[in-house]
């Protein structure tokens, strides 16, 4: 323990004030959570069916548990296997079935606008039971398992332990196809989701709304680089659509609502309250599209009295007043005016569209989709107004504004006397700001040109010209058929001339060097070389020959000369020595019946002198011959092996039963390490199910 008490004081942090800290925990939470609020419906898994999800559950389940038991097992081993056979059964389908429920979206965590449009299109009562039933039947299974777990440490032999695992995965198979209904809708619905748009409920958004066919489609089309289709007849439109756009240089979002009726909005079917749900809960810009030319099938008025019913959609009461406030901006697009303009119109269709607007608070713009007329005012207009708007929300903020103030701070000198200091400019830098009207700078000049990467910079602004009117006149590159770039110097043919001189020159002088001349010298080195050559040639012709000389060949002597020998040095007794030496091996002459002493008769045949005293047959020569060459060759080899054995059969001796065994274990060591061929019959199979689990 420290021998010292002392209190260490300075470890304390600084206290924030109370707008300081709630500056630190919004910023934080800002950077800590993403800025934007898009629902990614597209990357919900698919959901099998009922079928499918037992088919995956039973499949890892064979896979991951063991597969074998003995009856002879003890029985505390064989609850073990088939307890652990049943909760892994229950687990697989229990994170199967959770994983089901954590995908799809929670309508009362989503933004308001997702949750009401998945209740117009899916109906929010029919998906919440869907997904209760996945839920409650998670919870059925784990009761079942532990159940049957409970049984199971009660089993007294391997056949009711095996019927209590059959029965208990029985029971949770059969609970999983009562799930066929639900799980089918859920897959439905998983479809649907992932074709919506991904619309983000919290950028700058500019809404289309209307009577069908006023021209919502074609302006989108016009307006971003969306594909949607458009059609002269009614109704074409039948989901949101949504494109993007650029306006100072961030990036806007465009949706096409389906058509609206002026009728109540309980008469209202799933088409129409798409839009009514867009309009309802996007903060965004309302486009309201009036058909002036009532082309549309539907006249001014009536587009009027939709407009005024719908209007209710875009106000809220302002608590310290208590009066309806706009909380959108609006937009009031007169549509179609190649047809009908707007001076054609009648009085009183002017004073309703324009008191309609007024009472709104909205802007009234025209354009036409065919000649193009107004888009980019439409655009402008919608997208300065939406701007404005949210600047005002944020200003009206007082939290807002208060955490702005906070983080800056603003330096304002004191004044020392009451003397003005205006700010001075010297008159050179003034001059050099003045520049004259007719010149145009080269950002007026691009956006004139089409913008970037259509313009091009001139280059002619950077020429240096005795006359600068001179920068953007026509050259040309050919005149009378020569090239122009060749006559820019005036001496250029002096210069050439000068050029041709000094390559004859230099040609001159190459060919003004003498050639090589051999020397004494190096007649003398070649000679030299060549006697060297000659001497090396010889030296080696003397070694190969006195190489041959030096060969020993050593000649085998054959058997007589052998006895030969033998008698000169020892006499009489030559031939028991080679008797004894010899009578225990016989030779290939004893087993042909050929003597050693052969006794040649005549030019074609050759007869053991001992064993055949008569008189040679006479044969034809030719025939002699060939049996004389084969004889030869049979004495050919005996003499080159001379001392033989007795031929013997070929060993058929038995296997003993080591030997077996030793065979069979190489087979079968081979039978495993051997390659699967085209003669195997074995099939693997092709779509094993339990890759999908």
């Amino acid at each position: 323990t420290p021998t010292e008490i002392r209190a260490n004081f300075k470890s304390i942090a600084p206290i924030p004030d109370a707008n300081k800290l709630i500056d630190i925990v919004l910023s934080k939470t800002n950077r800590k959570t993403p800025t934007e609020i898009r629902a990614n419906f597209k990357s919900i898994a698919p959901i099998p069916d009922a079928n499918k999800l037992i088919d995956i559950v039973l499949s890892k389940t064979n896979r991951k548990t063991p597969t074998e038991i003995r009856a002879n097992f003890k029985i505390h081993r064989i609850r073990r296997f088939y307890m652990r056979k049943v909760k892994f059964t229950q687990t697989t389908t229990t994170e199967k079935l959770q994983a089901i429920v954590d995908c799809f979206p929670k309508l009362d965590d989503i933004h308001p606008f997702y949750a009401d449009l998945m209740n117009v299109l899916y109906d929010r009562d029919h998906y919440k039971l869907a997904l209760g039933h996945v839920n409650k039947a998670k919870a059925i299974i784990d009761k079942i398992a532990n159940d049957y777990v409970k049984l199971l440490k009660y089993g007294d032999s391997l056949y009711r332990c095996k019927m209590l695992k059959r029965a208990g995965l029985g029971r949770m198979a059969t609970l999983i196809k009562k799930l066929k209904p639900s799980l089918g809708y859920l897959e439905e619905v998983r479809k649907h989701m992932a074709r919506l748009p991904s619309i983000d409920t919290s950028t700058r958004t500019l809404l289309i709304t209307g009577y069908p066919n006023v021209g919502k489609s074609s302006f989108l089309n016009n307006v971003t680089n969306a594909d949607v289709d458009v059609q002269d007849y009614p109704f074409t439109t039948q989901s949101l659509f949504v494109g993007h756009t650029e306006y100072k240089y961030t990036e806007w979002q465009v949706i096409d609502t389906p058509r609206l009726l002026d009728r109540p909005i309980s008469e209202r079917n799933t088409i129409e309250m798409q839009a009514i749900t867009a309009l309802a809960h996007l903060n965004a810009c309302i486009l309201y599209f009036i058909d002036i030319s009532e082309q549309c099938g539907y006249s001014i008025s009536q587009q009027v009295k939709l407009f005024k019913s719908i209007r209710k959609l875009f106000y809220t009461v302002d608590p310290d007043n208590e009066e309806a406030v706009s909380s959108k901006p609006i937009v009031v697009v007169l549509t179609k005016i190649d047809t009908t303009p707007w001076d054609s119109l009648k009085k009183e269709e002017q004073d309703l569209i324009t008191s309609a607007a007024e009472e709104a608070k909205a802007s009234i713009v025209k354009m036409s989709n065919i000649d193009g007329t107004g888009i980019d005012d439409v655009k402008q207009t919608s997208c300065d107004l939406l701007l404005d708007h949210r600047l005002t929300l944020k200003a009206k903020n007082p939290k807002k504004a208060e955490s702005i103030l906070n983080r800056i701070y603003v330096a304002t000198p004191k004044k020392k006397d009451n003397v003005e200091r205006p700010p001075l400019i010297p008159k050179s830098v003034l001059e050099e700001w003045k520049r004259p009207e007719e010149k145009k700078t080269i950002l007026e000049m691009q956006i004139e040109g089409g913008g970037a990467g259509v313009w091009s910079y001139p280059y002619q602004e950077d020429f240096q010209l005795e006359d600068p009117d001179w920068k953007y006149d026509d050259y040309p590159t050919f005149f009378g058929g020569h090239n122009v770039a060749d006559f820019y110097d005036p001496d250029i043919e002096a210069k050439l001339n000068e050029l041709e001189k000094e390559e004859e020159y230099l040609k001159s002088l190459e060919d003004a060097e003498a050639p090589d001349i051999k020397t004494d010298m190096d007649e003398r080195m070649q000679a030299a070389w060549d006697g060297v050559k000659k001497k090396i040639n010889y030296k080696r012709e003397v070694h190969r020959v006195n190489r041959d000389k030096k060969r020993v060949i050593k000649k085998v002597k054959d058997a007589d000369e052998m006895e030969t020998g033998l008698q000169a040095k020892v006499g009489d007794k030559a031939e028991e020595i080679i008797e004894r030496n010899t009578c225990k091996r016989k030779t290939l002459f004893d087993v042909m019946g050929v003597s050693r002493k052969r006794k040649k008769l005549g030019d074609d045949m050759e007869v053991d002198a001992a064993a055949n005293h008569e008189a040679p047959m006479q044969v034809d020569k030719d025939n002699m011959s060939l049996r004389k060459k084969m004889r030869d060759r049979k004495i050919q080899f005996a003499l080159a092996r001379m001392e033989g054995a007795d031929p013997q059969k070929l060993s058929t001796k038995v296997l003993t039963k080591s030997m077996d065994k030793i065979k069979y274990r190489i087979e079968k060591q081979l039978k495993k390490t051997d390659q699967i061929n085209f003669a195997d019959r074995t099939q693997v199979s092709k779509m094993p199910k339990h890759l999908f689990a």
